[in-house]
């Protein structure tokens, strides 16, 4: 969603007729390029109902998707730019019609971390007391002994042992903690991570995390999953070919 002349969110009805029932201002102009969550609540001490939006967001007028080319991966112009996670808020839905747009403030983010490619537990969707988000994370960082020619570093220079994602992180809205992991023994570019809760989990993040990577050479991709809690490998599996670094993927139940 792109945000050109600090026009911010519109909240639509939840029906057939999906008119405009509020908008709201942004004090500067932002895109993103994945949402993780979105979320309404009544606030009782402000005697409204507000909304919390949670994005990978980029100020300005930066395209992202822009960079996601062969030719910019090989040969970089600029280094990557990294999504930040920040919670949007838009407080007194009702009271906020088109004629009387309300301002979009900022509620919380988590610092020290950037990345895009979000994802978080199924439970955890639309659900205000949601915690934990896994996401792609560190661009362009090295990726020690890999022989896979593809990336760069931070400032922008070309280099052949770096991955496009170095690594994965996971962060927590509650206490703005990160936990990071990346690939050893040579292997690169992890892919989106995808968080698969235990059936009969009681916590948020009871589950496993998977992610593909490239082995040293380049010439097989593993597929790790990774405890959704410590976020340590606990498991592995060796793919017969090379996978693309694709941007989404999805877990298919039984």
């Amino acid at each position: 969603m792109y945000v050109p002349i600090f026009r911010a969110l519109q909240v639509l009805k939840a029906d057939n007729e999906a008119s405009r029932i509020a908008s709201f201002n942004s004090p500067h102009a932002f895109i993103f390029f994945h949402a993780i969550n979105a979320y309404d609540f009544f606030d009782p001490g402000r005697g409204t109902t507000t909304i919390h939006v949670d994005l990978c967001s980029y100020e300005g007028r930066y395209l992202t998707y822009g960079e996601y080319n062969l030719a910019n991966f090989l040969e970089p112009a600029a280094p990557f730019s990294n999504g930040r996670l920040i919670r949007y808020e838009m407080i007194g839905i009702e009271s906020h019609g088109v004629a009387n747009p309300g301002r979009v403030t900022v509620a919380a983010s988590i610092p020290g971390v950037a990345g895009d490619m979000p994802r978080i537990a199924k439970s955890a969707s639309m659900d205000p007391s949601y915690r934990y988000i896994y996401m792609a994370s560190e661009f362009g960082g090295p990726s020690p002994g890999t022989d896979v020619p593809l990336g760069r570093l931070g400032d922008g220079t070309v280099v052949d042992q770096a991955a496009l994602f170095s690594g994965l992180a996971k962060t927590d809205w509650q206490d703005g903690r990160v936990i990071r992991w990346q690939p050893q023994a040579g292997e690169s570019c992890p892919c989106e991570p995808i968080f698969i809760q235990r059936p009969d989990g009681q916590q948020e993040d009871d589950g496993v995390v998977l992610t593909i990577v490239i082995d040293k050479e380049g010439t097989r991709s593993i597929l790790v999953a990774l405890d959704g809690r410590t976020f340590k490998e606990v498991a592995r599996a060796w793919m017969p070919q090379v996978y693309a670094m694709a941007p989404h993927g999805s877990f298919i139940e039984a």
